[in-house]
């Protein structure tokens, strides 16, 4: 496996990063996408890496319906195994996230987290467009992939400083408008951040959008959020 990683990092002419790890895994697995999320100051599923538009919706799914696989990897602390996302115990668990993934194509998820010491940093999570379990030799590649993932981000934090500007870092600029965005709405509401971003995830779910779309409008000022949660919010 890492030497797909050094393959993809050459053919890219840079080093090894957290994209580089996500592009070498969906290409191991023929994947329908890839994501890494790290944990971050508002959410617990913030993500850095996606491979592909499906992949960057099934983060957008997760932390908009705050639930999913990849939250309860790093709830757990564990891996999760998702062969069809389809199936009834599945949507019993996830009733929100299951059918809104399935209906965008995304049958299957495999959730690996990464775990330094006690604390866990972040997940890798591989999609499928149709149903599929991983065979014992898949999920040690996984692992490999997602240790390598934890190796890249543990050397950013520790000897390049958490500079989101930095392309080893991987690809924050659309999370950095939640974050923004965030900040917009807690002056508007008169609130702290927390209860800024649970209003702001609260929009998009009620209105069918993602989080991110909604964070853009915040930000380009044609959304302005309430204090309360009706349908007051003024759009430009």
């Amino acid at each position: 496996m890492w030497g797909l990683i050094f393959a993809h990092a050459r053919a890219d002419g840079r080093p090894i990063s957290i994209d580089t790890i996500c592009h070498a895994c969906a290409d191991a697995f023929g994947a329908t996408g890839v994501t890494i999320a790290l944990t971050g100051d508002l959410a617990a599923y913030e993500p850095v890496s996606a491979t592909s538009p499906a992949a960057q919706l099934s983060a957008d799914l997760q932390v908009t319906f705050g639930e999913g696989p990849g939250l309860a990897a790093l709830a757990d602390r564990r891996t999760v195994l998702v062969p069809d996302l389809d199936a009834a115990e599945t949507v019993t668990r996830w009733p929100v996230f299951a059918p809104a993934a399935v209906k965008a194509g995304i049958r299957s998820v495999h959730v690996f987290p990464l775990l330094l010491g006690a604390i866990t940093i972040g997940v890798l999570e591989i999609n499928h467009a149709t149903s599929r379990l991983l065979l014992p030799d898949e999920i040690g590649d996984s692992l490999i992939f997602a240790d390598a993932a934890l190796l890249i981000q543990t050397h950013q934090l520790v000897h390049l400083g958490a500079d989101p500007a930095d392309p080893r870092l991987g690809q924050v600029e659309r999370w950095a408008e939640v974050h923004q965005a965030t900040g917009m709405v807690a002056a508007q509401i008169d609130a702290d951040l927390t209860t800024a971003f649970v209003r702001l995830r609260a929009h998009a779910y009620v209105s069918g959008r993602s989080l991110r779309e909604v964070a853009h409008d915040v930000v380009a000022r044609t959304l302005r959020l309430e204090p309360w949660m009706d349908n007051r919010e003024s759009e430009d």
